[in-house]
């Protein structure tokens, strides 16, 4: 039992197979949200159009959400889409011919990508930059919902039409067409994140980074990757050769571009040290510390008392008389200033008292 993409917003049905129950779940339309507002988004009684607030209405196109924020932000994305239209029907020819040339076995490699996500039966995943649904494929066939989506409509046709002819069951996969800075999910709806072959084109890695990021749950897993040569090959002939076919083999991994809140980061480089992938956990902001924990030595004292508890306009000449004073007393910096500090302030206050 199959259903075309868009063609109901939530539905379930049993069908009776060698006295199984087989359950076809339909992703609801009210799963998107505003792009602009993160508001949700309602489905117009004809179906043609997702609506938010005052002036937002995304239509849809064979039952494909058109999720790009403004007209000016359309036409701020018109070079990357432009590209795409450009190469839509060549682009799987484009990858086939990568992997030939690297001796990779693309189902491997995708195989291999896709077990750093991790993901559980029943786990919600985004899809970034899906392109022609080269691993869209793929990852309908594990138990899990799908959303995939792309800059370029051109392109998610293609791979509309590719799922289509491989008779791949699309009830838990949704196609949508937006803009990576302006995602137009909630906060934490997605159990993991994955993009490949696109990032170095993202006009701002750091804000595509921490936007990726905000619609993952806590514990969730990012994985990413796209060209760049290994550090170790950079100034060989294996690299000048790929980078003189294509400049997008110069760019680098940008981990310094990775949000705070990223945990457990690792970096690999596969594709015969071609291209970089990254993958992490979501955590909930700076990582901790304990800022009391007492460091021992001449010095002493806490992060909490060096970093938060300076004294400012001491000169080196007083400084050293700190010290002398300390180590002839036995005790750290920290300790010598606190008990010193602590007897003059509570002299003030006695003082300041008898008044």
């Amino acid at each position: 039992m199959g259903t075309t993409i868009g063609e109901v917003s939530r539905a379930e049905s049993c069908i009776v197979a060698d006295t199984k129950w087989t359950i076809v779940r339909m992703i609801p339309e009210s799963s998107f949200v505003s792009p602009s507002t993160k508001q949700p988004l309602t489905k117009t009684p004809d179906g043609s159009a997702l609506l938010g607030g005052p002036g937002e209405r995304y239509p849809l196109i064979e039952g494909i959400p058109q999720l790009l924020v403004h007209s000016g932000q359309a036409q701020a994305s018109g070079e990357s889409q432009a590209y795409y239209r450009d190469r839509a029907s060549e682009y799987d020819r484009g990858i086939e011919a990568l992997f030939a040339m690297l001796l990779a076995n693309e189902e491997q490699t995708r195989g291999e990508m896709f077990a750093e996500l991790e993901v559980r039966p029943d786990s919600r995943v985004l899809e970034i930059g899906c392109g022609t649904c080269r691993d869209t494929i793929h990852l309908l066939d594990m138990p899990i919902d799908v959303f995939a989506g792309d800059l370029s409509l051109e392109m998610l046709l293609t791979g509309r039409d590719r799922l289509r002819r491989a008779g791949k069951d699309t009830s838990r996969l949704r196609l949508f067409c937006a803009d990576v800075m302006h995602l137009p999910f909630a906060d934490g709806f997605f159990d993991a994140v994955y993009h490949f072959g696109g990032l170095n084109l993202f006009p701002d890695h750091r804000k595509a980074l921490e936007e990726i990021t905000r619609v993952v749950k806590p514990n969730g897993r990012v994985v990413v990757g796209d060209e760049g040569i290994a550090p170790w090959l950079a100034n060989s002939q294996f690299a000048n050769i790929l980078q003189n076919s294509n400049p997008l083999f110069r760019h680098r991994a940008p981990l310094d571009c990775l949000p705070v809140a990223a945990r457990q980061v690792a970096c690999r480089w596969i594709l015969s040290g071609s291209f970089y992938l990254i993958s992490f956990v979501k955590g909930e902001g700076e990582p901790r510390l304990d800022l009391d924990v007492e460091f021992p030595g001449r010095r002493g004292g806490s992060h909490r008392t060096r970093y938060f508890g300076k004294l400012e306009g001491v000169s080196p000449e007083l400084r050293g008389r700190v010290l002398d004073a300390a180590a002839a007393e036995g005790l750290s910096v920290t300790a010598w200033l606190e008990k010193t500090l602590g007897r003059a302030t509570r002299n003030v206050a006695r003082d300041g008292a008898g008044d």
